[in-house]
């Protein structure tokens, strides 16, 4: 008990080992500047945002000349980038003409701030979300400074000035446009907790069919063994993740088209992410129960604590965001099936052949496992090296005495009710007969009874 209390703990401080000095990896997160507006305005915004010195508590600023329009700005944003900052095409017309001739200028239509809460919510909650407008703001306020002080040079000589004041004292705004709907208040809930909750479910089943099945080690064979436990594994998985589907309907509804907690849920969408929820849970469930074949009872707790809990993890942190230690993460189960459903759900950062394929590779790579572990269990048990419950021989838990003795008490009855079966049968024909019936009460003491003469024998 007291080492597994450790091996908890131990492995639960991986959580703030993941969150330490989370803001001071901020400048892996890249955003990108797609500047439409090619005049002098555009190009004074790029440059004031591309002068900012660099920071690790802040994103890096990359500018992107790809982009040509905005619907391609949008797309970029939903599939590639963590944010885009779109300076809109005709900015400094339009500014220009509202300074000389007092035209109706429109600041927000400036820039459009783009950001896909798809990708991961964490990042964008902690480093996204307020490092766009507080940039952004920060270059228009210096923008509007210089260009108030130079408007006012300029018109020292003049008495009356036809600029419109709006464009004059903000001159640059900005709107948010949401490139995918993932609303932040179902991540905690859905990823991974969610995922957490359906795998525990499948999770005490299997554990309780480890301590029933050792028997069947004996007289079954092995490749009915191993078929068997895939076959439950597959229909825990399948049900449990189902529920999981039908729990996020259910946490969406009635209102199934709102766009806050992600795109509409329709009967394809639903489908893809139980099947999100299915493939994240068959590897992790065949991984579980490969272990814990061969770990003895005492210890069992063990491949769950240190399966669980740092799945779980990979997906309630963002990995951009931990110690280059946690690279490995991006492997887990939870953190590829996290992001499947995270691209159901909202459309945003679409790694579907990544996820999948990692997701198939450890699914074959846990049904080897399985294949050698039952392979090598049946060997153990037949051999004497572990008893009934799976505890191994040398330990104080260790029944095998009992349970081999047990076995060739079996054997050896049958044997002997063969052999006396075959004699009476040789001698229908007399009427004296005597036979000697022999019991087996343990390993080294024998009690032969004499069957007498028109006497029943009771073995």
């Amino acid at each position: 008990m007291a080492f597994l209390t450790v091996m908890l703990w131990f492995v639960l401080s991986l959580f703030f080992g993941a969150n330490y000095k989370r803001s001071h990896y901020a400048y892996r997160l890249d955003i990108d500047i797609v500047n439409l507006d090619n005049g002098p305005v555009g190009q004074a915004i790029v440059d004031a945002i591309m002068d900012i010195p660099p920071s690790k508590t802040l994103p890096t600023w990359r500018l992107n000349t790809d982009i040509a329009t905005t619907d391609q700005a949008r797309e970029y944003a939903r599939k590639y980038a963590w944010g885009v900052v779109l300076i809109n095409s005709g900015l400094s017309n339009s500014l220009s003409s509202a300074l000389s001739t007092g035209a109706e200028y429109n600041s927000s239509a400036a820039i459009t701030l783009m950001a896909g809460e798809g990708r991961h919510p964490m990042a964008r909650l902690f480093v996204i979300q307020s490092a766009m407008p507080q940039t952004v703001g920060s270059v228009a306020t210096q923008y509007a400074i210089k260009q108030l002080s130079e408007y006012r040079a300029q018109i020292s000589g003049e008495s009356q000035s036809t600029a419109n004041v709006q464009a004059l004292l903000n001159p640059i705004g900005w709107t948010t446009e949401r490139v995918g709907f993932y609303s932040f208040e179902i991540s905690p809930i859905l990823l991974p907790l969610g995922m957490m909750a359906m795998f525990v479910c499948v999770l005490v089943p299997t554990m309780m069919l480890k301590f029933g099945s050792y028997p069947a080690y004996k007289t079954t064979k092995h490749r009915h063994i191993y078929f068997f436990l895939i076959a439950i594994i597959l229909v825990l998985c399948l049900i449990y993740s189902l529920f999981g589907a039908l729990a996020f309907l259910a946490y969406k509804g009635p209102e199934y088209y709102n766009l806050q907690q992600g795109l509409p849920v329709t009967g394809g969408r639903f489908f893809s992410l139980w099947m999100c929820y299915a493939l994240t849970l068959i590897p992790m469930a065949l991984w579980i129960k490969a272990l814990t074949i061969l770990i003895p009872p005492a210890f069992a707790a063990i491949a769950s604590i240190l399966t669980l809990i740092p799945n779980t993890l990979s997906g309630m942190v963002s990995i951009d965001l931990c110690p280059s230690f946690f690279i490995w993460f991006h492997g887990l189960p939870f953190y590829q099936g996290g992001a499947l459903a995270r691209y159901v759900i909202s459309g945003n950062y679409p790694k579907i052949g990544q996820c999948l394929g990692i997701l198939f590779g450890e699914t074959v790579f846990s049904l080897f496992l399985l294949y050698a572990s039952t392979l090598v269990q049946q060997h153990l048990v037949h051999t004497g090296v572990v008893d009934h419950l799976g505890n191994y021989r040398g330990t104080d838990a260790y029944q095998g005495s009992q349970f081999n003795k047990k076995s060739v008490s079996d054997k050896s009855a049958e044997k002997q009710s063969e052999r006396l079966l075959e004699k009476g049968t040789d001698q229908s024909q007399e009427t004296n007969f005597v036979s000697d019936a022999v019991l087996i009460v343990d390993d080294h003491t024998l009690v032969s009874q004499a069957a007498m003469r028109n006497e029943t024998v009771i073995v």
